[in-house]
This record gives structure tokens, sequence and C-alpha cells, in this order.
């Protein structure tokens, strides 16, 4: 992915959060820099500020748009971009979505939000996946339908209810386990619609805030909130003549689904703060990897959206039910990537397709990409034997590093806590880092997630045994593991002291930014003079250079560092001695 961003700062803390969810990161400061990069290296994901110096976020978009680019037509296929804005600059943000980009994020950036951000445009793959020789493959062009390969007869069931729901304006529920290609199934719902011409606005509402949901649906108002410093179109406004395709609706705070109720019900809208009625002149197409009616059951989801959303269903059968299409969509991936890499890998030997349909695939079509991508690099000859598909690498090294880290963090939160003595368990419900986000005060690159005590061993703690015509949901346990396992995410123990959260937390931010004190300064909002007196009441060495304030030559000045920091609390040595006298 290539990543634009004039403050070195953020750009540093970015880069390393992305580096380490294993993604290759090159870093551009502006658009002219990131354009030179495109045209000798392609990216598959772009995200970039849009106020730029010079060139422009929206005019970045529009250079790599086809047809721009100097020279012969590109191979390649333009990049998902994803626009990243100011509260002043949303409705640019929001005309950038109109002229095709994937997402737009607002400052200050969420790391865990465009983890998953990006990892979605990435994996889950727009349409484009297939744009190399799409119908004009005589080995798989009568198995593909919009992107998609299947031959199986489940398959060619979704692709006739594609086509007879396409040209009506009913509301389209997709169901299907993840990695099965649900938002393909939405574009291809769209490309084939009378809304074809129109925008197509992906909202993907697990990687929303719960409380900002509202608006990035509908909108807001100035001043309807705190940090709404401006008013601003949502994604139903943004995909006016178009389709909305609402992924994970299962994840939906209450307030909001009473609000798209109500939209799918009048196809009028209102925004967050607002009075005036908007028409919704929109597409809803909606899709889950869960049960909804377990859901219902469960008082999370309501019934009465639950019947609107679900006028039409698509069921989309999972990789081990169709098993016949396993080897067309591994062949087609095959000479995709090996092709990209300049690798010799073309065919697959008869061992190597038996081990292909002998697994389970249980991450579906995403799982089996992503082994075809590895076979494609380590693959040394035009066939491919049994040994060279890479079943399972990926997995083992997640476990075994999550592993490691574990260690590594419980050293780190190895902070004393007596807990009370209960005369029955306690049970704590987990809490996800994204949902105790504060919008009015977000932390600048960490979060600091207290950690439950552990779960009683009973009953109550078993796994809940799935009901009969569920989905399962492999995939949602591990993304919030990992969101709240990053080595740049600080985890504490309810009962930590506030004095060691905060230095937990300083030492942990000038890890991040590799010991610069002045960046280190700049994210956590203080003066360089006010965090070399806490390292110093820290027992951290600091020179002393840098206690008496850092020379102009080794670092730019920074006003801030010239106003004295003033407050009424007394400090630790104070309480010690008042301590002492009581």
């Amino acid at each position: 992915m290539l990543l634009v961003e004039d403050e070195p700062d953020q750009a540093a803390i970015l880069e390393a959060v992305l580096r380490h969810e294993g993604l290759d990161v090159v870093v551009a400061s502006s658009g002219e820099q990131a354009l030179e990069i495109h045209q000798r290296t392609p990216a598959d994901v772009l995200v970039t500020d849009l106020n730029l110096p010079g060139m422009t976020g929206v005019d970045l978009m529009r250079r790599l748009s086809p047809g721009e680019l100097d020279g012969p037509e590109p191979k390649t296929p333009p990049p998902a971009v994803v626009m990243v804005t100011g509260a002043a600059s949303i409705t640019s943000a929001v005309d950038a979505l109109k002229l095709g980009a994937a997402d737009y994020l607002q400052k200050p950036l969420d790391p865990a939000r465009l983890v998953l951000l990006v990892r979605q445009l990435l994996f889950d793959g727009p349409a484009r996946e297939f744009v190399e020789g799409e119908d004009d493959d005589p080995l798989h062009g009568q198995l593909v339908f919009e992107g998609m390969i299947g031959g199986s007869a489940r398959m060619r069931e979704v692709f006739t209810r594609i086509e007879r729901v396409a040209a009506t304006m009913a509301p389209v529920l997709i169901v299907g386990e993840s990695g099965t290609g649900k938002e393909l199934v939405a574009r291809a719902i769209h490309n084939r619609s009378r809304r074809r011409a129109g925008p197509f606005v992906p909202v993907h509402t697990g990687a929303i805030p719960r409380e900002l949901i509202g608006s990035e649906l509908f909108g807001h108002e100035k001043g309807s909130f705190t940090g709404a410093f401006a008013a601003a179109e949502g994604k139903f406004e943004a995909a006016a003549g178009g389709t909305v395709f609402l992924d994970e609706v299962g994840t939906m705070d209450a307030a909001v689904q009473v609000s798209l109720l109500r939209v799918l019900e009048t196809y009028r809208f209102t925004r967050v703060g607002g009075r005036k009625e908007i028409e919704a002149d929109v597409r809803v197409v909606a899709a889950t990897n869960k049960d909804l009616l377990d859901l219902v059951d469960d008082c999370v989801f309501r019934e009465d959206l639950y019947y609107r959303l679900n006028v039409f269903t698509v069921t989309l059968p999972p990789l081990r039910e169709r098993r016949e299409d396993i080897l067309p969509i591994a062949e087609r991936f095959l000479l995709k990537f090996a092709k990209r890499y300049g690798t010799p890998a073309r065919r697959l030997t008869d061992a190597a397709v038996e081990r292909l349909t002998e697994h389970d695939w249980p991450g579906n079509v995403r799982e089996l990409r992503n082994v075809i991508e590895q076979t494609a690099l380590f693959a040394s000859s035009e066939m491919v034997s049994a040994n060279d598909v890479q079943l399972g690498q990926g997995r083992i090294e997640r476990r075994s590093g999550r592993r490691a880290y574990d260690s590594v963090a419980s050293q780190r939160t190895a902070a004393p806590v007596v807990p009370p003595e209960p005369t029955e368990p306690l049970s704590v419900p987990l809490v996800h880092p994204a949902d105790m986000a504060v919008p009015s005060d977000p932390a600048p690159s960490h979060a600091v997630v207290a950690q439950p005590p552990p779960p009683s061993v009973g009953p109550a703690s078993l796994p809940r045994r799935p009901q009969e015509g569920s989905i399962p949901d492999a995939e949602s346990p591990r993304d919030a593991g990992e969101a709240g396992e990053h080595p740049l995410v600080l985890r504490l123990p309810v009962g930590t002291r506030l004095a060691d959260a905060e230095r937990k937390l300083i030492l942990l931010t000038l890890e991040a930014v590799r010991g610069n004190k002045q960046r280190a300064a700049r994210v956590l909002g203080i003066s360089r003079r006010g965090l070399y007196s806490k390292l110093q009441a820290y027992g951290e060495h600091v020179g002393g250079h840098e206690a008496q304030g850092p020379s102009e030559s080794a670092e730019p000045h920074d006003p801030v560092d010239d106003v004295p920091v003033v407050t009424d609390e007394p400090s630790l040595e104070e309480l010690g001695s008042a301590r002492g006298d009581a």
C-alpha cells in the first residue's frame, strides 16, 4: 500500500502500525512523489491525505485513474483509495467518494480502524480482482460472472438470483461466511442494475466506532456533537443515484437500526442534529456473516429491520460446499500472481490439486487467494507440486507471533492488582477498544485499554454451541483480539495507578518514535520540557543538555516549550511528605 502523509510524525507511527500487520508500505510526503512511486511500483491501496502541499489528494486520485497516466494504458487497475481528511473538509472527502474513492477517514486517525479498512480492501477485494483478461481467458471465461468464478450448481443459482433482482429497487441481504465474496455480489447487483452509472458506496459498519455510525450514514449538522465543526454529508447522500452497501449490519447500534428502518420505510432521512428531511435516492444492499435471526432472538437486532433488509436474499455457499470450484479459482489466481510477480508457476500437478481439494478452507476464497499467492512466489518451476502449495504457513507464523507477544505483554502489564473476594464468580463483558474511544478527545496514536479479570471457569464460560442453520463467525474473535494485541496498543489491568499508566504510555510512545523526544512530545500533546521532567521523575536517563532544553542545532525550536506548565495539583513528593506527617 502507498501512504501519502506530509506530517512526518503521523507518517512514522502509521507506517509502524501497518508494517506490523504484514503490509508492504511505501510512504510519500507529497502527491507528486506518490505519483512517481506508483508509476514504478503500482500500489493496491492508496491512503492519502486530502490537503497536501502542491497536488491535493483529489488531484492525485484523478491522475491515477485510467487514461490519466502518461504513456500507454496501464495493465494494472488503479488502487483502491482511502481519503484522510480533517473535520473542516469532509464535504471534499464526500466529493472524492463520488469520484471513486473506496472510503474516507477523519482525523485524528484510529490505527485499528485504518488497519481493518485496508485489510478489507486488500482481501475482500472489489470487483477489479479479475480485471486482467476477465472474459478473454478460454480456460475460465465461461465460468466468470462479474469477477466471480463458479461452475458449480450452487454458484450458478447465486448468479441467477443476482440477475433476477438486479433490475429492481428491492433491498437485498447477502448472507455468507467471511471470505466468500459478499462485496463482489453487491457490486454485481449494482453493475447489472439501472443505477450502474451512479456511485457504489461501501460502508463497513464494523470498522466505524459505534457512536459515529449515525453521522457516517446520514451526515451531521454543525455543532450537533463535540468535534462537529462543520456540516457534512453522509454515505447516503454521497450514494445519491447509486447503491449503498452496508457490510456486517449485525454490528450496528440499536439507535442506528431505528434510523435505518425509517429510511427503508420512507426513503427519507435526517442528518444528526438536523431537522430537514432529505430524500434517500439510493438502493440498499446489506451483508452479514452472522445469523441475524439469532441476533433477533438475543434482542441485539431488530426483527422489523431484519424483514425490511431481507426482502430478497442471496446466500453464498462456503468453499467447502462447492469443491468443484476450487481448481478453476486456484488456476486463475496462480496465473494472475505468477504474472504479477514474474515467477514461472503456471500449472498445478494432480497431487497439488488433491491437496487443495482436501482442505476445508475455513477462510473460503480469501484464504485460497492467499495460499495461491504464496505458492506462486514459492514455486520454482512451471509445474507446482504438492510440496509447493503453501498451506498453513500464515497460521503457524501468526500463532507463534501471538504467543511471543503475549509473553511480552504479560511482562509489561505485571502491575500488582489485589482482586476482591466475591462470594460468587464475577462475569465482566469484554469491551472492544473502539467502543471505549471518546470522539471529543481521542488518543493520537495509542489506546489505553483496561484489562478485565479472567472469566471464571464454569458452564457460563464454555463456548456457545452454534444453532442449526447459523453461520459460523470464525474471524470476528480473531480480529477483535488482534486489535487489542498490537504492540503499539497499551493494555493495562484494572487497578493500575494513574502515575504508572502515564509512565507506561510515555515510554511506549518513545519506543514507537524510536526515541525522538521532540516527536514523542508532539504526539503526546505536551512540551519537550514537560516530557524531560516526567522522564527524570521516572528515573529515566536524560542528558544535561536535554534537561536544560535542546539546542537550536539539535532540534528546531518549539514555541510550546516556552510556556510554563502551571498546576494546582500537589506533586508526588508533596503527597508523600503530607502522608508521612499524617
